[in-house]
């Protein structure tokens, strides 16, 4: 009798993020050639881009760019064979479909950010008013481990990004909140905006004070 494997498989996201790391390193040869080659790095950069697009007419999420992974070489030529602009011969189908493969990786991750936020305001009760939609990283900050949290009002998606960044000698942290907003609908964060001001801290407590006054405040109409 086999024993079962003690370690679980990994799940889509775990295994987009090992492969993740494949297609960055594979992809940095794509655009070597650069202005040496000016011919290789126009024709890469004409095929990656339309492999990219093959890439966003599948559906929706991990699960089929790790399908597409499968078939990647024959991906790209077969995407080369849809037009005569399109060109494959000499060019390295390894580190185009890295470079393809990253560019949509970056987009279904913003997807599912964005997926994940507007489950996760659906799901607050009513008039729960502010939730945290995300949060990664150490929270009372430190200069090489960066935190980022998404705070949202679940009625109003009125929102606010706390961040943290390494001053200018490393030894420290900058603390900084910013206002923006959450589309209910969408999901899509979009931070800032004109003549709107980043308020900046100098330690976790005096964020946290600064974000919570922001947050009466925006509450308040203000």
């Amino acid at each position: 009798m086999t024993e079962p494997d003690p370690t679980p498989a990994a799940g889509p996201r775990e295994a987009a993020e090992e492969l993740s790391r494949l297609w960055a390193a594979i992809s940095e040869r794509a655009f070597s050639a650069g202005p040496h080659q000016p011919d290789i790095y126009l024709r890469t950069t004409r095929l990656v881009g339309a492999v990219a697009q093959e890439l966003r007419r599948r559906e929706r999420g991990i699960q089929p760019l790790l399908d597409a992974w499968g078939v990647h070489r024959d991906m790209v030529r077969r995407v080369a064979d849809s037009s005569e602009s399109l060109i494959v011969e000499g060019l390295d189908i390894e580190s185009i479909a890295g470079a393809a493969f990253m560019i949509r990786y970056r987009e279904v991750l913003e997807e599912v950010k964005c997926e994940d936020r507007v489950a996760a305001l659906a799901a607050a009760p009513p008039d729960t008013g502010w939730v945290v939609l995300e949060e990664s990283g150490y929270r009372p900050g430190d200069p090489f481990v960066p935190y980022r949290r998404l705070d949202a009002d679940a009625r109003t998606g009125r929102a606010l990004l706390v961040t943290t960044r390494p001053d200018d000698a490393f030894t420290g942290c900058v603390h900084v909140v910013e206002q923006g907003f959450v589309d209910l609908d969408s999901g899509r964060l979009t931070a800032g905006g004109a003549g709107q001001v980043v308020h900046e801290a100098r330690s976790a407590e005096e964020r946290e004070a600064l974000a919570e006054r922001l947050r009466r405040s925006l509450d308040a109409g203000g």
